[in-house]
Order: C-alpha cells, then structure tokens, then sequence
C-alpha cells in the first residue's frame, strides 16, 4: 500500500466527490462532512498479478479509518474487496488499497465501473460511499482488451506453455552461455472460426535470438493440427535487479488477430519452475 500527501496535481486529476450527511446513513445528525475522489489503476508493479490500485484522496480535514474499499465492473466477473482495509487515510493525503482483479467479461459494451468505501471519522461516526472512479491511464481498458482477445483466441486453439525449458546446446559450454528454449502448444479445439498468431515479443528479461519481434503469422482453425513454436532466448541483459526486481520479465508477449481484436497483445505467464528455471539460467549465462 503507498501513502503520500496529495499534491495540486493530484488533486485537480480527478473529481472531488463531496460525501455528507445524505450519503452517511450510519452518521450522526452533527457528523462533519468528508470530501474524497476515487480512482484505480494499475502500477506497474500489478500487471504480473493482475492486480490495480484504489487510490482514495481524503481532501478534508479529518483523519479517516477506511474500513473497506470494493470495486465492480462489467468487465470483470465479481466484484473484489481490497485486501488494504481496514487502514488509515490522513486529512488531505492520498493512499492506494490494493487488489486483485476479477476474471475477465467480454459480454459487455460497457466497463461501468463502481466503488464502494466505508470509513469511519475520529469521533467514531461512519459513512460509505459508492461512486463512479476516475480510471487514469485507460488501465482498466488494457485489461479488458487484453482479456477478451485471449478469450477470443482460445476458443479456437488453447495455448500451453511446457513446463521445462530446454537448451541450446543441450550440455552447457564452460563459459555457461547457452539459449534458452521454450515450447509453446496451440491445440485447435474444433470451434469454428480462425486464429492468427502474428508474433512474439521479448520482455525486459528474455531477448529472442531472432530480434525483439519475432515473426510467425500462424493461423491455426478447427481443421488444424496440434502446433508447437519454439522460441528461443539469450537474457536482454545481465543486470542483477533485473531478477530481483522482476515483475513482467517471463510474461510471454504474443500478438495476435482473434474475433474482433485486431493485432491485440495479450501475455502468458510460465509455471512457476519454469520461472525459476529462466532465473537460474540467466544467473549461470551471465556468470553471476
């Protein structure tokens, strides 16, 4: 959770939403009024996890207890409650309540996005509010996308990701510099329509042998074998925080046409022993 005084910045970005007595049910007649805006988004520190951030800016001038924080769409399946609360938010700060976002809903045309928070003042009253949040960065837009052309995809053909790598050459050298390869599977899975993988991108910890974008133009139907692409990496660079700090680095980028979605971008994760593995084999490559 990150917390931090609201800055003019901050504080012309989005609405203030004046919360009162009308919007206090729990509150007493004498209560003092809150003004607070609400946003989510995502830091780049959620996209490996799929979470997003409620970022609530408290402009008046009590110290609150955020008691909860729930977000809605129709874009995802559920609503999800952060995992934040409760939690202070000081008078004329701003602080962000984590959480993880819901499966995905592309039977939508609308994101229509909902927050709902409860909150206690000093004196022990509460109030809650529900609004309709500010979403910077068109974050939740990404998701969405990236979801239902995934979706889209895989109705047509699964994607599976092996659960080992294997290597080039097989027996590392004494030097320990070798590629890594990754099998990816597409299996049709007999529903009418196509599919096309267009290609792969590298990330900010595999660089593929081919070039950052690697072309493959795959279109894979119902009538279609079972299709493996193996993709090749060397590390994008041997700097230690790159493992350390890594949060997108074995995400697998593919770009691909599927239903409506257009050259869509979409990543899929490796198991969690093949993320290892990537980890020990740019250790040994780089020589750490």
């Amino acid at each position: 959770m990150r917390r931090r005084i609201a800055s003019p910045a901050i504080l012309g970005a989005v609405a203030a939403l004046i919360v009162g007595l009308a919007l206090s049910g729990c509150s007493s007649p004498a209560a003092p009024p809150v003004s607070l805006s609400i946003s989510v988004y995502q830091q780049r520190t959620d996209y490996a996890i799929r979470g997003a951030q409620i970022e609530i800016t408290n402009h008046s001038s009590l110290d609150l207890q955020i008691t909860s924080a729930t977000f809605a769409s129709n874009w995802f399946a559920k609503t999800v409650a952060s995992t934040s609360t409760p939690n202070q938010l000081l008078a004329k700060s701003t602080t962000d309540f984590r959480l993880i976002l819901a499966a995905g809903r592309c039977d939508a045309p609308q994101a229509a996005p909902v927050v709902h928070v409860a909150y206690t003042r000093p004196d022990g009253s509460t109030g809650t509010t529900t609004v309709i949040p500010t979403i910077p960065f068109d974050s939740i837009a990404i998701v969405h996308a990236q979801d239902c052309a995934r979706q889209d995809f895989e109705k047509v053909a699964t994607i599976s990701i092996a659960p080992a790598l294997r290597f080039d050459p097989p027996v590392a050298a004494a030097d320990g510099k070798r590629a890594a390869l990754l099998d990816l599977t597409f299996t049709p899975t007999g529903a009418p329509g196509s599919v096309t993988l267009h290609s792969t991108e590298d990330t900010t910890l595999l660089a593929q042998r081919e070039g950052p974008l690697r072309t493959i133009d795959l279109t894979l139907t119902a009538a279609s074998p079972p299709t493996t692409v193996t993709l090749d990496f060397v590390p994008e660079g041997c700097l230690q925080h790159r493992i350390a700090e890594d949060k997108i680095g074995t995400l697998i980028p593919l770009r691909v046409d599927a239903g409506s979605y257009r050259n869509a971008l979409f990543s899929v994760p490796v198991s969690p022993a093949v993320k290892d593995a990537l980890f020990t084999w740019v250790g040994a490559y780089c020589g750490w």
